[in-house]
């Protein structure tokens, strides 16, 4: 048997939610909900999927791979939108000449395949679940069923008229959803208290309830109360309480005196202390609330914030340059005082504040942060030895407020930043922002877009301590050389 998923991926439902990842990789317990359905079939003897997908599939087909993982073969299709899925369903159908298994990348109903019988449609509590056992893609029962089958707003299954010929509903006892918030939090629940069979949850299980995972800090004073589930490398502070039915995802801090209640953390965020969430659906800065049908971006980092890159080198190295910037500027104080003193007596430029957006970060526009570089801006473009005067010494001061390394890739405008290409802005995000960039050091300050995306892509898959020092040099070199490769006039791009 073949099953044919549809995982469009997009529903309004969740409020912004699904704006940095299709709706059917949302964490359900300890993994992407999609990963439930795919184990799930693995597990009954289906071997074959053939994926539809519509809102950001690179990041579903970067999750499954060719599905080697499971023992299976994954192929996927790419679709226009919701509505042509079932299109595409039928011309996938066509020419299998075996059993199709359709299925919803939403719903996973409770079922066995042995126990089914062809024509079977699979509805729980008097709706549809998408899901319905097929004969094989040339049979009449296959084209009259899915000529009858549409999807609604939300992307969600629905018959567009009676039952086709040949077909019977089958009712199910469980379903887990993600039509809306409160399916997802529900169907949570039942992850939980196992009363939905046939399910994987990682991590050790400490007692009846609770699923704890490894490299956990729980702090001795926390309450725990069942059915709870904490994913890797959390921290868990003093007088927080978590449960019932709560979920932590992997790399996250719930700090002291804060409550989770029927509540789903996303991995990587950061919970503030004293914060009461129940009923609540939070990923990083982005709080949803399930009963009022709300969303929220939430500005204060200190109540809800983003850890995913929060790493602890990438901490060393900000405070590394910071005291390099500061011994230079305890030397260079006077020079820079001058230079200063001089711009501002000639009339010659201005010291400005230029924004940029915070890297490294993830791919959601919403979690961007912005930091500020000081420059003098003079409207030049020379390819002189008063860039070094102009932009490397009054962004030391940067450098020592922590708003920008010494070494990375030009710092860029939010605006810059969405106008880039995804594979060039993708990688972007994984890197930092410096004074001096490996393109200033190969390329000089007028090198072409091309030429900025070659050395900002060798950058990061070279990023290092000893490149870096590699790089400095090799920019002291050149500005001491007069070459006019030194760094990039931030003043005249940013």
């Amino acid at each position: 048997m073949i099953a044919i998923i549809i995982s469009t991926g997009h529903n309004p439902a969740f409020h912004g939610l699904d704006e940095s990842f299709p709706v059917p990789l949302l964490q359900m317990v300890d993994r992407p909900f999609l990963q439930h359905t795919v184990e799930y079939l693995a597990g009954q003897g289906i071997r074959r999927f053939e994926f539809i997908l519509s809102h950001l599939p690179e990041k579903t087909e970067s999750c499954f791979g060719d599905g080697a993982r499971w023992g299976c073969s994954f192929q996927y299709h790419l679709v226009p939108g919701p509505e042509d899925a079932f299109r595409q369903a039928r011309t996938i159908a066509a020419g299998i000449d075996e059993p199709v298994l359709l299925g919803s990348g939403t719903t996973l109903p409770s079922f066995q395949l042995n126990g089914m019988e062809e024509g079977d449609l699979l509805f729980f509590r008097d709706k549809w679940t998408g899901w319905a056992h097929l004969g094989a893609g040339s049979g009449e029962l296959c084209r009259s069923l899915l000529a009858q089958l549409d999807q609604d707003a939300a992307g969600q299954p629905v018959h567009t008229g009676g039952m086709a010929a040949g077909t019977k509903p089958l009712p199910v006892e469980r379903c887990l959803s993600l039509e809306n918030g409160e399916e997802l939090l529900r169907s949570q629940r039942e992850c939980l208290d196992g009363s939905f069979p046939g399910l994987m949850i990682g991590g050790r299980q400490a007692e009846p309830g609770v699923w704890i995972s490894r490299n956990v800090v729980l702090h001795p004073f926390a309450t725990i109360q069942p059915p709870v589930y904490i994913g890797e490398n959390c921290r868990i502070g003093k007088g927080a309480q978590l449960g019932p039915s709560a979920v932590v995802g992997a790399n996250c801090i719930v700090d002291s005196g804060s409550s989770v209640v029927n509540s789903m953390i996303a991995p990587g965020t950061y919970v503030g202390e004293a914060l009461e969430l129940d009923a609540v659906i939070v990923d990083r800065n982005r709080l949803v609330n399930v009963r009022l049908g709300a969303s929220f971006l939430v500005s204060e980092t200190f109540l809800l914030g983003n850890l995913t890159m929060r790493t602890p080198g990438r901490t060393l190295e900000r405070w590394r340059d910071r005291l390099i910037a500061f011994v230079l500027l305890l030397f260079l104080w006077p020079v820079l005082l001058i230079t200063l003193l001089v711009t501002a007596a000639g009339k010659k430029g201005q010291v400005v504040s230029r924004g940029f957006v915070s890297i490294p970060a993830d791919s959601d526009p919403a979690n961007w942060r912005l930091k500020n570089v000081f420059l003098i801006h003079t409207g030049g473009n020379s390819a002189d030895k008063g860039q070094f005067f102009r932009e490397f010494l009054p962004g030391l001061v940067s450098v020592l407020l922590g708003n920008i390394f010494l070494v990375g890739v030009r710092p860029r405008s939010r605006a810059e930043l969405e106008a880039m290409p995804a594979d060039w802005k993708s990688l972007y995000l994984k890197t930092k922002s410096g004074l001096i960039t490996e393109t200033d050091v190969i390329f000089g300050r007028n090198a072409s877009e091309d030429e900025q995306y070659t050395g900002e892509a060798f950058y990061s898959a070279t990023e290092s301590a000893r490149h870096d020092l590699k790089l400095a040099g090799l920019w002291l070199w050149r500005l001491a050389s007069g070459t006019g490769r030194a760094t990039a006039s931030m003043g005249d791009d940013l």
